[in-house]
């Protein structure tokens, strides 16, 4: 920069880049090359020579399989691992799963509630164990208010001996829930005026509740229906199959049956 007069002169100085220098022989040995034959990367390190350094292909691993983070020296991203357990640590649990105690509990539940309903179904049906048979049954029926009786005492019958009897093999066990439960249903109605206990319908309710958890628990695996889809859907059937027995509880209330003012003592 020059001073002429009252001005500034500022000489600008073109600096080239380009290094016209011969190739060095030592070029390779001490510092990386820039030809293209060269094999260093961006960071100055040969990636050949890091095959002779353990330490060096571990860490080079470790940053490529992290994206290229940086890696600690001093300890490994999991820790230093001993190989004895932390006292403090909080147990590990298993998981809940379906155990033979709750096959043996649902089978226990079929036996009884099936049994009853079997030996309910001879009793009113064939007159066995000291029952009411047919004409007994359809009696009781005409004083409840119902129509058809003919035919409800077979239906009545024939479905206590039926769904007692699936239930107690474990086959086709929301069909027989559901029969169950539109058949007490109905008994519930009828006993309701004399109240939960004495004559009241406190059995009819416990046998009600014992269908209805076997209509969404299922039958267990000690059952027949085993391999079959319903088995392997309970709730979706048990919603079903307790549809279907709301309805024919309906149909045989409202469709079947006069109002009758007394209490029944069936």
């Amino acid at each position: 920069m020059s001073r002429v007069g009252d001005a500034y002169h500022v000489a600008c100085v073109a600096v080239s880049t380009y290094d016209d220098r011969p190739e060095k022989a030592d070029e390779g040995l001490f510092y990386p090359s820039t030809s293209a034959a060269s094999t260093y990367n961006a960071a100055g390190h040969d990636p050949a020579a890091n095959q002779f350094d353990e330490f060096a292909t571990e860490t080079s691993s470790e940053a490529t399989s992290s994206g290229g983070g940086a890696t600690s020296v001093m300890a490994p991203a999991g820790g230093f691992s001993t190989g004895m357990p932390d006292p403090f640590a909080d147990p590990v649990r298993p998981p809940y799963r379906w155990h033979g105690g709750a096959d043996f509990g649902l089978l226990v539940l079929r036996l009884i509630v099936g049994g009853t309903f079997v030996a309910n179904g001879l009793q009113e049906l064939f007159g066995l164990f000291h029952g009411m048979g047919r004409t007994g049954l359809g009696q009781l029926l005409v004083a409840a208010g119902y129509q058809h009786v003919s035919v409800l005492v077979w239906v009545t019958g024939g479905t206590e001996l039926v769904a007692g009897a699936l239930m107690v093999l474990g086959l086709f066990t929301p069909v027989a829930a559901a029969g169950m439960l539109g058949l007490l249903a109905n008994v519930i109605v009828l006993k309701w005026p004399n109240g939960f206990f004495g004559s009241g319908y406190q059995l009819e309710l416990v046998l009600s509740a014992a269908a209805f958890a076997l209509l969404f628990a299922g039958p267990g695996r000690v059952s027949l229906d085993r391999p079959t889809p319903w088995f392997r859907r309970p709730v979706l059937n048990g919603f079903l199959f307790l549809i279907i027995a709301a309805a024919a509880a309906l149909v045989a209330l409202l469709v079947l049956k006069k109002p009758v003012t007394s209490g029944f003592a069936g």
